[in-house]
């Protein structure tokens, strides 16, 4: 039984040489790019806004109602709307995500650029 070569026989060969620098990278398409401060800002503003929205929401969600009770007392009963109180959790849910989204694009975006700056 008879196995086939790795490389056709025609085909062209690679040397040592070409081999170990096959691997390594050509650009620096790492990640140092200065778009990535500007989107984490971004995504900062968006986080904050829809923090906002979810609070507005959850205020929106809870109605208060105060009827007379017996004796001249007032009862106090407090309703929630559920698709106020989804939609505030769904804009928190979205915030936390955008917050940490943004954290992680400053972080990468430093750091690359201070490796950069010391020849590593």
């Amino acid at each position: 039984m008879t196995t086939p070569e790795p490389w056709p026989a025609t085909g062209p060969r690679l040397s040592d040489d070409d081999v170990e620098h096959a691997d390594a990278p050509t650009g620096s398409a790492g990640l140092n790019q200065p778009w990535r401060a500007a989107v984490a800002g971004i995504e900062l503003v968006v986080a904050v806004g829809l923090a906002l929205a979810a609070w507005w929401s959850w205020r929106q969600g809870t109605v208060t109602i105060y009827l007379p009770g017996p004796e001249g007392a007032v009862d106090v009963v407090t309703r929630s709307i559920g698709s106020w109180l989804a939609a505030a959790v769904g804009a928190a849910t979205l915030a936390g995500l955008l917050l940490l989204d943004a954290i992680r694009q400053l972080a990468l975006a430093l750091r690359a650029r201070r490796r950069e700056s010391n020849g590593v």
